[in-house]
């Protein structure tokens, strides 16, 4: 009898070792790290990937010395930098920390009675055994979720981009829009001062040189407002690079053109939703959910192998096996199955919602990079010419004689009006570019799933 409980304990032996060995041949699989959801970030948008550069000098560095700061260089400063962005970097660690959890086994727990008159001493190992066939699902659950945040963290990286580019880009407009007020009020106090004298020789009624008044105080409070503006719109574009206090002072790149294209919406639409980060992220959630379930409806099942052992009456060591299981009379897990199966439901109609405010975002974004980009033609081709040939004419009709100088300033007025609209519209240009960019998401090259 001892012998064939001896044989038995060694075969459960045996057979434990080798289930341990099968479910450790599926290691712990490796996710993205931080500097993998950077280079992805980054190969999800085409200009940084395009104007990727080793000669490209360190932004820390540029900032120290106020050399001028690229965009591309604000973006990848703002990467490494934002404070906010490298919060929720932290949530790749949280993930690795609970994929690691998901594979580990549960320890054996031993029992030692110690022996007393007329009780023998008794010890026992138990091992939980369904720990060994969970242990895959419970792994490939938190994958799924691991691989959901690393692709929410991808499109956090996207809107961060977004942010910066729109904040430089108005930080550069700002100098221009001081200009152009510095313009606008020298000619309203010209025009000014010039009613003033046609008052004194009669030309002008009272009501006239309070127009050009009113009009010259606007334009000074245009112009003074218009520097704190440049101050706010820097001090927005620093706290998006995460900017030490030190570095309070930058130089920027004048050279903020706007670039209209046009693409087929179509086009656009059937990449965008195949490659948007936050639709992938809303994937892997769904396929997360589904492994809970079948995490769920065996969760309840508890069976552990033990060896046990006591005195015997033979000898003072007598081992033999028993196993220990549940039996799912009264509690199959109902509730937690349940929620896991709410839960897909919930992770399903958040892919639908998300794919229709991709479909609305893509949509208006085109349509209002578009409006920008007619109003801009309209300014550049028509109104621009126009205003200018007007100048010219004015400025020849001065010279004849025919028309006086006021009128000369009045149509100079006009143009200035016309370079501040401008300066609006490239503003209103470059941040609705940015937000298609940012809505479509087209990868470049590289995926999070390559070694």
């Amino acid at each position: 009898m001892q012998f064939k409980s001896t044989l038995f304990l060694k075969s459960a032996a045996i057979l434990f070792a080798s289930l341990s060995v099968l479910a450790g041949c599926q290691s712990i699989p490796e996710i993205a790290d931080q500097s993998k959801v950077m280079q992805n970030t980054i190969a999800y948008d085409q200009q940084l990937t395009n104007g990727a550069s080793p000669e490209t000098l360190d932004g820390a560095a540029k900032l120290r010395s106020q050399m001028l700061l690229t965009e591309l260089e604000a973006v990848h400063y703002a990467l490494n930098n934002n404070a906010a962005f490298k919060s929720l970097l932290i949530d790749l660690k949280i993930a690795k920390a609970d994929l690691v959890n998901a594979g580990l086994l549960p320890n054996p727990e031993f029992l030692f009675s110690f022996g007393v008159t007329n009780k023998p001493y008794r010890y026992a190992i138990d091992l939980p055994l369904e720990a060994l066939w969970l242990r895959p699902i419970r792994i490939r659950s938190m994958k799924s979720e691991a691989d959901a945040i690393t692709y929410k963290l991808t499109q956090s990286g996207l809107n961060l981009i977004k942010d910066v580019r729109v904040a430089y880009a108005q930080s550069v407009l700002a100098q221009e829009r001081l200009s152009v007020a510095d313009t606008s009020s020298q000619l309203r106090a010209r025009i000014y001062t010039l009613s003033i004298k046609r008052l004194e020789a009669g030309d002008l009624n009272g009501k006239d040189i309070l127009i050009a008044k009113n009009d010259a105080v606007i334009a000074q409070r245009d112009w003074e407002l218009a520097q704190y503006d440049v101050k706010i719109k820097q001090e927005i574009l620093l706290n998006l690079l995460g900017a030490s206090q030190k570095h309070r002072n930058i130089t920027l790149s004048s050279n903020v053109i706007p670039a209209c294209q046009d693409e087929e919406i179509d086009k656009l639409l059937s990449t965008a939703l195949t490659q948007r980060p936050d639709l992938i992220a809303a994937q892997f959630s769904i396929d997360s959910a589904k492994e809970k379930i079948k995490l769920s409806n065996l969760n309840w099942l508890k069976l552990t192998a033990t060896a046990d052992a006591t005195s015997g009456q033979n000898n003072g060591h007598t081992l033999g096996p028993s196993v220990r299981t549940t039996l799912p009379i009264l509690n199959q897990n109902q509730g937690a199955v349940s929620r896991a199966e709410a839960e897909l439901e919930r992770a399903e109609l958040n892919l639908e919602v998300l794919k229709q405010q991709a479909i609305l975002e893509i949509r208006t974004s085109y349509l209002q990079y578009q409006q920008s980009c007619h109003d801009w033609n309209v300014l550049q081709e028509k109104l621009m010419p126009s205003i200018q040939q007007m100048i010219q004419l004015t400025e020849q009709a001065y010279q004849e004689g025919d028309i006086s100088y006021l009128q000369t300033l009045e149509a100079n007025r006009q143009f200035v009006d016309i370079q501040m609209r401008q300066v609006q519209l490239k503003a209103d240009l470059i941040s609705k570019q940015a937000e298609i960019t940012r809505n479509l998401s087209q990868k470049a090259k590289g995926n999070l799933n390559e070694s």
